[in-house]
C-alpha cells in the first residue's frame, strides 16, 4: 500500500512535491486512516525524528520507484521535485477505494504547494497531531521514539463522547 499511496500523491500533486511533503502526506494518510479505522494504509513503524515523523522505508520505496523509472527527480529552483516517471502508472491504475481515495485527494488539496507558506503550515499542523505532541514531550528526536498513532483515534473518541 505504501507504494501506491505515494504514487497517488506524486500523481494527483502532478509531479509538484517534495520529498519532505510526501513523508508528512504518507504520516498523514496513516494518522487519518488509524484516527476513523484504527488500523494504517501502510506498515509503516512511524518515527519522531528531527525534520518530524520518519521511517526508513520511505527512502528505501523511493529508489525502487525511481530505479523501476515510475519516479523521477527534478529540481526547481532550490526544490527538488518527485515527479512521476515514464512507467508511472495512472491512479485509476491503483484501484483504490473511493473513500481512500476521498481522503487521500483532501490531504493532498490542503497541504499541496511550493510555496513556503503552505509548507510552514503542513509542519505546523504535523507537530500538533497528538502522537508528535506526545513524542516531543517525552522525547529528543536523536531517540527516534515511536510514534503512537492511536492518540489520534483516542482524541476522536474523547471528543465524541464515546
Amino acid at each position: 500500500m505504501l507504494e501506491k499511496v505515494m504514487i497517488y500523491f506524486v500523481c494527483k500533486t502532478k509531479g509538484y512535491i517534495t520529498k519532505p511533503q510526501l513523508v508528512k502526506f504518507l504520516y498523514l494518510a496513516d494518522l487519518a486512516a488509524v484516527k476513523w479505522t484504527e488500523q494504517q494504509l501502510t506498515d509503516l513503524d512511524w518515527r519522531y525524528c528531527q525534520y518530524g515523523p520518519w521511517n526508513e522505508d520511505i527512502d528505501r520505496t523511493l529508489v525502487e520507484l525511481r530505479y523501476g523509472d515510475i519516479f523521477k527527480l527534478s529540481e526547481q529552483g532550490n526544490a527538488i521535485l518527485i515527479q512521476p516517471g515514464e512507467n508511472c502508472p495512472e491512479i485509476k491504475a491503483l484501484r483504490l477505494s473511493k473513500g481512500l481515495e476521498l481522503m487521500l485527494r483532501n490531504i493532498q488539496k490542503e497541504w499541496a504547494g511550493l510555496n513556503a507558506d503552505k509548507f510552514s503550515g503542513l509542519l505546523e499542523y504535523v507537530y500538533q497531531t497528538e502522537p508528535m505532541v506526545e513524542a516531543k514531550a517525552k522525547h529528543t528526536p536523536e531517540e527516534k521514539a515511536p510514534l503512537n498513532l492511536y492518540l489520534e483515534h483516542e482524541k476522536v473518541l474523547a471528543e465524541l463522547g464515546v
